[in-house]
């Protein structure tokens, strides 16, 4: 990367590479607008991360046009089922467990399609990432330097300089009106700002698989969550998926906080012991369906921690934070990502907002807006929805909580009336239209 700070200002500096950072740079170049995108990999990352993309979500897709191809390349999934950990039978034949609730958001019409934001599209995270950065690229406005780690950032009234190097050990400075940090959670842009994270962690570990199976059903919908005190979990397909033929499924289980011997002593193993094949297959074996021995092999796996953290800004000076960098949830509920792409969204509009001809807006009061708007949809939606499906999952035992849990009830009622209201804060207040507070932003000339 040969760019001297003074010689060339770029308009956007955009830190990370994820579907975050990828679809800020795809919506600023169908506006115009460059930006440069600085990556420390080496190259778009390939653990299992997320998967659900639905609601507000896709019509952000479609406004960058690609909607029509995740659609198409992933899963549709037109609802979810909460389901008991499989039965087994004499023969050692394992069987889907029971149904303990079900929430169907909408059916395929004649032509066995689906209506835009009435679904789940499943797909993994970095099949979305490769066709945001494709698309991106091809604008010849968005320009990604990979292998350059940012290690210093200082702002003043006209724009923010950067500091990298590179994974040959070379420095090199960068120039840029605004920053959008949008580097996950362990942000180096959040932590060279000063802004700090509050919130809790959980105690449980999580195990994310990408697994090659022959599923022997494909259950409608396709999307589960397993409820069970020790081995609750995910289990998703991530490309069209029929019964009888090999296919990529996702599962994601939870780590038991100790495993105990015969003896009844118990042992907290160690994140190199639970990535351990014959560990992950252990938890695999009680989730997976079908006969005995499994065909499964695992593709992938990434062990996590989970966390509910929301930054105490997500706007200083020019710089801005955005998905993981500004806040984590854990991952029930797909809530994570969709978050951080309606994040994306809502700076880019805040960036078209700062341009807008014929009028004089105040910057400053744009992005703060845009920081306040993103922390309430987190703090008021996010937190207690993903804290929610989470417990729901393991905090008693699975008829229990199918009896007695409130969403389940309104689930076995059935009432879409109710439902929808349950339902209307991610469709209704999810997504943060910066446009309809455009008033508030213009200066008297």
């Amino acid at each position: 990367m040969h760019v001297s700070p003074y010689d060339d200002t770029v308009p956007v500096i955009i830190v990370g590479a994820g579907p975050v950072g990828l679809l800020l740079a795809l919506r600023l170049a169908q506006s115009k607008i460059r930006s440069i995108v600085l990556e420390q990999e080496t190259g778009l990352g390939t653990a299992p991360r997320a998967i659900g993309y639905y609601g507000p979500v896709h019509n952000v897709f479609k406004e960058a046009g690609i909607y029509d191809q995740v659609a198409s390349e992933g899963m549709p999934s037109g609802g979810y089922a909460w389901r008991t950990l499989p039965t087994e039978d004499e023969k050692g034949t394992k069987t889907l467990g029971s149904i303990l609730g079900k929430n169907i958001m909408s059916r395929p019409d004649s032509d066995g399609q689906y209506g835009i934001c009435t679904y789940s599209i499943q797909l993994a995270q970095c099949r979305l990432a490769e066709i945001m950065l494709e698309k991106a690229t091809k604008t010849g406005l968005t320009e990604v330097f990979w292998g350059h780690r940012v290690t210093d950032l200082s702002q003043d009234d006209t724009g923010v300089t950067v500091s990298t190097v590179s994974g040959q050990g070379e420095s090199h400075s960068l120039r840029g009106l605004y920053l959008a940090g949008c580097d996950g959670g362990r942000s180096s842009v959040r932590k060279l700002l000063g802004i700090g994270l509050s919130g809790h962690s959980w105690p449980e570990r999580f195990v994310a698989t990408d697994v090659l199976r022959t599923a022997p059903v494909v259950e409608d919908p396709p999307v589960h969550f397993t409820v069970d005190r020790r081995y609750w979990g995910v289990v998703t397909p991530l490309e069209h998926v029929k019964p009888g033929v090999r296919g990529l499924w996702r599962y994601s289980m939870a780590v038991p906080t100790y495993e105990e011997a015969a003896d009844g002593s118990q042992t907290v193993l160690t994140d190199e012991e639970v990535l351990e094949p014959e560990y992950v297959d252990s938890l695999l074996l009680r989730q997976i369906d079908g006969p005995r021995p499994s065909d499964h092999v695992v593709v992938r796996k990434s062990l996590y921690k989970m966390h509910q953290l929301l930054a105490s800004t997500m706007h200083r000076g020019r710089c801005f934070l955005a998905g993981d960098a500004a806040h984590i949830n854990n991952p029930i509920g797909g809530l994570g990502l969709c978050t951080g792409l309606l994040d994306a969204d809502a700076l880019y509009q805040a960036f078209e907002i700062i341009r807008h001809p014929g009028r004089t807006v105040d910057p400053l009061a744009v992005f703060s807006r845009y920081s306040a708007e993103r922390r309430r949809v987190f703090q008021n939606i996010i937190h207690p929805y993903s804290s929610a499906n989470k417990t729901r999952l393991h905090s008693a035992d699975p008829e229990d909580t199918a009896r007695e849990d409130w969403y389940f009830q309104a689930l076995r009622r059935g009432d879409a009336k109710e439902l929808a209201r349950i339902h209307a804060p991610l469709s209704e207040s999810w997504r943060t239209d910066m446009w309809s507070l455009l008033p508030t932003f213009f200066e008297d000339m």
